[in-house]
């Protein structure tokens, strides 16, 4: 029987997520804390769980002293953050999954719905299989200081030539995405040459958070998509959450963003396979991809059909620096990944690829 522990200070909110999880056979909420300071007194009474839902904002000890305080302890009981989305709380849970949160849930805005029961059951299931992950700090690069490229060693079979048309790079990424992006983005130089878009599976409202973080650490400007702007090299767009996301051709060397509030495609808006597939009838030749940790399978149909028709260079991110081994190992079995690699040297192989087809 896999151990809950629910850390909220809303009494409504704490009795939800319990009916929740007492009806999923094999898991049960072993306690339930209104702060930070609670949960730390239950830890040190000796007391251990699969999985730990923590809201952020909280008296006495909020969401981000308490993970502050599990990682001091080098305690790595995984925890999912289950978060409103204030425009305070957006910021707040992407430090949050700086710290060490595997993914959050978005509180509903009321009544509890089926779709939130569906995604907290599925994540907190995800918990079961992850890897005890250490916690480092992120580095902020500004954008004016200098970064010195090494290339990577890379494989023989990717096969552009110089002569293609038209460059874009893309990053798709979910469940442990956020903290992953951090060991990517930033890595590029503002020097790049092609536009960058990135699809992390994420609600509306926590995008720009993200956005707005990676711009802080990233020597390229980082930014929400918005619709109808025109793709520039050197730009990373992050693709706005609740919406999907498409390249649409302007003229022969110009393409814009649509971002459209369509239905989700398996259960995702962003989902990375829309984006893909709308490069099928553009003018971007060669495609440079990085498919990160997740759950699910998106981008790999994407890819596949890319594949066909245009030049594909695919890195997908190792099994062992995962926090969720889904999307890369879909994209692995069904051959479209060039390279597998553990995710500090994904953007560097990626710039290697690029300047060795003359990106």
């Amino acid at each position: 029987m896999k151990k809950i522990l629910i850390v909220d200070d809303s009494a409504l909110m704490r009795r939800v997520m319990s009916d929740i999880i007492s009806s999923e056979p094999g898991m049960t909420v072993a306690n339930t804390a209104d702060n930070g300071s609670t949960a730390v007194r239950y830890l040190e009474s000796g007391k251990r769980y699969d999985c730990i839902l923590l809201d952020i904002n909280m008296p006495k000890m909020d969401g981000i002293g308490f993970l502050t305080y599990i990682n001091e302890k080098r305690i790595t009981i995984p925890v999912l953050v289950v978060s409103s989305i204030a425009s305070q709380s957006t910021k707040e849970t992407m430090r949050a999954l700086e710290l060490g949160a595997y993914d959050f849930v978005k509180k509903p805005d009321g009544v509890a719905s089926s779709e939130f029961k569906d995604q907290l059951l599925q994540k907190v299931k995800c918990a079961f299989g992850l890897k005890p992950m250490s916690y480092q700090e992120p580095t902020i690069r500004r954008q004016s200081e200098p970064r010195v490229f090494k290339p990577a060693q890379r494989s023989q079979r990717w096969q552009g030539t110089s002569s293609s048309r038209g460059t874009i790079l893309f990053i798709a990424s979910s469940t442990g995405g956020p903290k992953a992006l951090q060991s990517v983005v930033p890595r590029f130089p503002k020097n790049i040459g092609c536009p960058i878009v990135v699809v992390q599976h994420m609600p509306e409202g926590f995008t720009n958070s993200l956005a707005e973080r990676l711009n802080e650490m990233s020597q390229c400007q980082v930014k929400e998509a918005a619709d109808g702007e025109t793709l520039q090299n050197g730009v990373v767009y992050v693709a706005k959450g609740g919406y999907q996301l498409r390249a649409e051709t302007k003229n022969l060397n110009e393409h814009s963003l649509a971002v459209r509030k369509e239905e989700p495609r398996g259960g995702l808006r962003p989902c990375a396979d829309i984006f893909l597939e709308s490069l099928l009838n553009s003018s971007y030749q060669r495609i440079f991809c990085g498919i990160l940790t997740g759950m699910g399978s998106d981008g790999t149909k994407g890819l596949i059909q890319l594949k066909q028709c245009k030049k594909v260079y695919t890195v997908g991110q190792s099994e062992e620096s995962c926090v969720v081994y889904g999307m890369p190992r879909a994209a692995v079995k069904a051959g479209v990944v060039d390279e597998v690699a553990d995710l500090q040297k994904v953007a560097d192989l990626l710039i290697a690829a690029m300047q060795q087809n003359g990106g």
